[in-house]
């Protein structure tokens, strides 16, 4: 950042107290490196306006959270409040009629960050939260084996399978354990993304068809499926079925993968000074389809509690640690992705590194979950999805369609009492 931006930057921070400081309780991790992230701003919100903020203490497991906003936000303590909280992306739909509606209060700045970052978090037309920072699927690929053997960055599904099959077969001859593709198979919310991410390129309708009705023995998304079951065994091992997004991190940085789909958090740990793969390593947005190219998004997002009792400052804390200038220093300190759009054009980050570059590429394309139509059925039904399709790809069954109508029928019953 420039010794000039930076003086504004603290100039305009402002040092005025108001008539009367509040204090404005949030939950923002506790703990380690999203604690300090927190602070940081929190730093910065408190020297300019006067108010203080307490951190409120949130257990560790991520499923363990949601259940602790659920019960916070529902049954407000006045003794012990919260004000405030960070709530993942796909968790907005569980707790949004307990969060206020931020847009009297953003002064339409929800309108300068990605659009479907917003509408991820809009529910009649009342906006439930405000995006702090995001992520999206992306595709790695070892750029050194790419230039040994001369082949191109693969653009579709098609030239990937192809060229990973022909790297796999030269590479086992050093390395027997070599794979063409790696991926995250394992039942649970990356499976998820993985298969939507696969049905949105090369067809079907992802979980839900275009009327919002649930379509999960879609043929076209089947066929899609079956092409996936295809590549285990062949360019991908059969352990992609046991893999989470840090097993197949940790298999790709042992050099055992040619390409692999992954979050943006792979990349810095691919480029440490401890990793086998410093400098071998290429990241871009996922491969195309017939029906096109999209990674489904994930981050967080900041939300008010309609139990407040200061709601206005309370948006206005949220407004602050999402505004231009906070989102910018996260990038360059923090390495956290922008949810603004003209933020991925600024010279300090275009100079820091050309990874935002690609992901700001992947979030122009990026894929919505269907959390938002689901509402307090998510969880469920991505649940029972993401384990009919670990179930069919380890299957000996080549055909998906009776998994597929049985949880069809199961997912009907329930669209029927309503989401």
């Amino acid at each position: 950042m420039s010794v000039l931006r930076l003086i504004v930057f603290v100039l305009t921070a402002g040092f005025a107290p108001p008539a009367l400081a509040v204090e404005i309780s949030l939950s923002c991790g506790t703990i380690g490196s999203q604690h300090n992230i927190c602070q940081q701003s929190i730093d910065r919100w408190e020297k300019q306006t006067g108010h203080t903020v307490r951190l409120v203490q949130v257990p560790q497991k991520t499923n363990d959270q949601l259940e602790f906003f659920r019960l916070r936000l529902a049954q407000p303590d006045p003794s012990n409040p919260l004000d405030v909280v960070k709530i993942d992306s796909i968790w907005i739909n569980f707790v949004e009629q307990y969060l206020l509606d931020l847009s009297p209060y953003t002064q339409g700045a929800e309108n300068e960050h990605f659009t479907r970052l917003v509408t991820n978090a809009t529910f009649q037309d009342q906006l439930k939260a405000m995006p702090l920072w995001s992520g999206v699927g992306l595709f790695y690929y070892r750029k050194d084996l790419l230039d040994a053997y001369g082949e191109p960055v693969p653009r579709t599904y098609a030239e990937m399978e192809a060229i990973a099959a022909r790297i796999q077969a030269a590479e086992r001859q050093r390395n027997p354990d070599f794979w063409g593709f790696i991926f995250e198979a394992t039942p649970g919310e990356g499976l998820t993304c993985n298969s939507l991410e696969w049905i949105e390129a090369m067809g079907g309708a992802p979980i839900l068809d275009a009327d919002g009705r649930v379509r999960v023995n879609d043929a076209e998304a089947l066929a899609t499926l079956q092409r996936v079951k295809g590549w285990i065994g062949t360019i991908s091992p059969p352990q992609v079925l046991d893999f989470n997004n840090e097993s197949a991190r940790r298999f790709f940085q042992n050099g055992n993968a040619l390409f692999m789909r992954n979050w943006p958090y792979a990349w810095a740990l691919s480029q440490k000074s401890d990793s086998p793969l410093v400098g071998k390593v290429g990241v871009t947005t996922l491969p195309a389809g017939p029906q096109g190219s999209g990674g489904t998004h994930g981050g967080w997002y900041l939300g008010v509690s309609k139990h407040t009792a200061h709601p206005e400052i309370a948006a206005d804390l949220v407004a602050f640690m999402t505004n231009k200038e906070e989102q910018l220093q996260r990038a360059l300190f923090n390495s956290q992705n922008p949810t603004r759009p003209a933020l991925y054009a600024d010279p300090d980050i275009r100079n820091v590194s050309e990874f935002f570059q690609v992901v700001f590429g992947g979030l122009q394309m990026a894929l919505n979950r269907p959390n938002a139509r689901l509402r307090g059925s998510y969880v469920y039904v991505s649940n029972t999805w993401s384990q009919a399709v670990h179930d069919f790809l380890a299957s000996p069954e080549a055909d998906p369609k009776p998994v597929f109508d049985h949880l069809q029928e199961q997912l009907e019953r329930l669209e029927r009492r309503g989401w």
